[in-house]
């Protein structure tokens, strides 16, 4: 028994050490989408700066599933289909102070653009609700209602929770997700959403990740529209990571979706 209580500290040492941080995140992407009516090729890049260390939960791509850290962010994409193509710009942030959180964020797809602002209060650093208003261009602002729960299971092992509603009533939905460390350095991830409006059924989708160390990933996702996706991740070193994806709707039009990108983390 003395032994276990004095080799605790020693424990608890090691695992912050072998937490990473970062502040920044840039990812770089190619996707083809292949379906009956047409190919589309689509290149991104995309950017996220923190004002605050990020600590990873052992994985370098897992974080907290509440995030109370003020940051800005902005993203290119061009979409070049069967004799057309088109750009969208992306710009937004979040600025935490004391318990409050404002965002806003503006969207331009080739000329249309969304706008969004949002308002939130901690109430504690586990609970998180938020009101967004968006105006589409030459639509009437819509207000979404948005509320985030994390129970922490023990370790960094954690049960998230996040549930939103719009102000007219008319669609709701709530998504889980769950992250623990297994044996011998290895994690798991599952997660599910769950969509219900009143113009289309109750719509559900599922993802699971495994980790088979800190750097490299296999993960899975399926929904009821038979829509999944297979892909991997894999972290060079600390900095550079590889991912790549290939999903598919043989159901609704035959799409073969593959995409290839980079992810660098500072």
């Amino acid at each position: 028994m003395k032994f276990k209580f004095a080799a605790l500290p020693l424990m608890l040492v090691s695992a912050i050490a072998s937490a990473e941080q970062y502040n920044s995140f840039t990812d770089a992407d190619y996707t083809n989408i292949d379906t009956n009516f047409g190919d589309v090729d689509v290149l991104s890049v995309g950017s996220q700066y923190y004002f605050g260390a990020l600590n990873t939960l052992g994985p370098r791509k897992e974080f907290s599933y509440i995030l109370p850290v003020s940051n800005i962010y902005g993203g290119v994409a061009h979409y070049d289909t069967d004799g057309s193509d088109a750009d969208m710009l992306t710009v937004g942030g979040e600025y935490f102070t004391g318990q409050w959180k404002v965002s806003g964020q503006i969207a331009d797809f080739d000329g249309y653009s969304v706008y969004s602002a949002g308002l939130g209060f901690l109430f504690t650093p586990n609970l998180l609700a938020e009101v967004q208003a968006v105006k589409a261009e030459d639509e009437d602002t819509d207000f979404v209602f948005r509320g985030q729960y994390n129970h922490q299971l023990g370790g960094n092992d954690y049960i998230g929770f996040t549930a939103e509603i719009d102000d007219d009533l008319d669609q709701r939905s709530v998504s889980s997700k769950y992250f623990t460390a297994l044996s011998g350095g290895r994690y798991f991830t599952a997660e599910l959403s769950l969509t219900d409006s009143d113009d289309t059924d109750m719509y559900w989708g599922g993802e699971v990740e495994f980790y088979f160390d800190e750097n490299t990933s296999i993960g899975a996702a399926y929904d009821d529209n038979e829509d999944y996706e297979l892909n991997a991740t894999h972290f060079f070193n600390r900095n550079v990571a590889a991912k790549v994806a290939y999903g598919s709707n043989a159901d609704y039009n035959d799409a073969d979706v593959f995409s290839l990108g980079v992810t660098v983390q500072l």
